[in-house]
């Protein structure tokens, strides 16, 4: 196998279709019965599955915990399995297809032989500029955990998400760099809408076109009125595409949710040559650090030529 290859993992939180997925040559991870309670288990099985296929460098690229708890049971796994392979775990700060977009460029990047190190570098910084903006069922996880104030306290929290059940409250949240914030709520769709539409060209107008992907999870009516609020607020950005929540994500986010992840064009676009040294650039004060450390106990220490490093 060349050297510039490397594997590239997932789960279901990036709602990307299998089809896309096995044609870009992404391993999706699998869950048995045990759901997302034995995704660690599953990961390590499938990182040392992957190692003995030759691929002795992996990028596993999963939804923020706040998204989907996946991410840290790879860590997990990642670190159990550095015998057999360097597994950087890519945590998207978002969910959805906000996660996806990353998968996507992670495909491309290997596409055009990125080096793995500048690749995964690539994706981090990308992960730093995605966001994504979603509007939930009324009863989803991801409504649950929205932040609070604390002096809400245990019966405040109670009261508002037995008010948002009855009323049939919805909520606008922004999930960017893990942290998940609620921007708006409402019982009419097409209000928090607008706000999605308006939040997205606030974005625009700080940090210039956009792109964007949509996510429904079967409320027709609540996707043309995100699509609708998108074309009237005549926000820079163009539509990458519409895909169908996967089972992983609708678990988060709830029958009849809608997702938009949304990300400055020339980060998404970025040029693969910009990419080149980007991981060196990256791990070189952590590198200063080291060989400084191994310079001061050199006379103590001798060197073993067949250490790995």
């Amino acid at each position: 196998m060349a050297e510039k290859d490397f594997a590239i993992v997932c789960d279901g939180t990036c709602d990307l279709p299998l089809s896309f997925l096995e044609k870009a040559a992404v391993v999706p991870l699998r869950l048995g019965a045990a759901g997302a309670d034995g995704a660690r288990d599953a990961l390590e099985r499938l990182y040392r599955d992957l190692a003995a296929q030759g691929f002795a460098r992996v990028v596993s690229i999963h939804s923020a915990a706040a998204f989907s708890p996946v991410v840290e049971d790879a860590r997990l796994a990642a670190a159990v399995c550095a015998d057999v392979a360097d597994v950087r775990v890519v945590d998207s700060g978002s969910g959805s297809v906000a996660t996806g977009m990353l998968i996507d460029r992670a495909a491309r990047y290997r596409h055009f032989d990125v080096d793995f190190a500048d690749a995964v570098a690539g994706l981090e910084e990308l992960a730093a500029r995605v966001r994504l903006l979603v509007i939930p069922a009324s009863s989803a996880p991801l409504a649950a955990r929205r932040r609070r104030p604390s002096r809400a306290g245990l019966i405040g929290r109670a009261a508002a998400s037995l008010r948002m059940r009855v009323t049939g409250e919805r909520g606008l949240y922004l999930l960017s760099r893990g942290e998940l914030t609620q921007l708006a709520r409402g019982a009419d769709c097409a209000s928090l809408a607008l706000r999605l539409a308006r939040a997205a060209s606030t974005v625009a107008g700080n940090e210039g076109e956009l792109v964007h992907a949509l996510a429904e999870a079967g409320d027709v009516r609540a996707l043309r009125a995100v699509k609708r609020a998108l074309d009237e607020a005549a926000a820079p950005t163009s539509c990458l595409g519409t895909v169908r929540a996967l089972p992983l994500g609708r678990e988060v986010t709830g029958a009849g949710s809608v997702a938009v992840a949304i990300a400055p064009r020339s980060a998404y676009w970025r040029d693969e040559a910009s990419l080149r040294g980007l991981g060196s650039q990256l791990e070189e004060p952590a590198s200063t650090d080291a060989q400084t450390r191994r310079s001061q106990s050199a006379a103590a220490t001798p060197t073993n030529p067949n250490r790995k490093r």
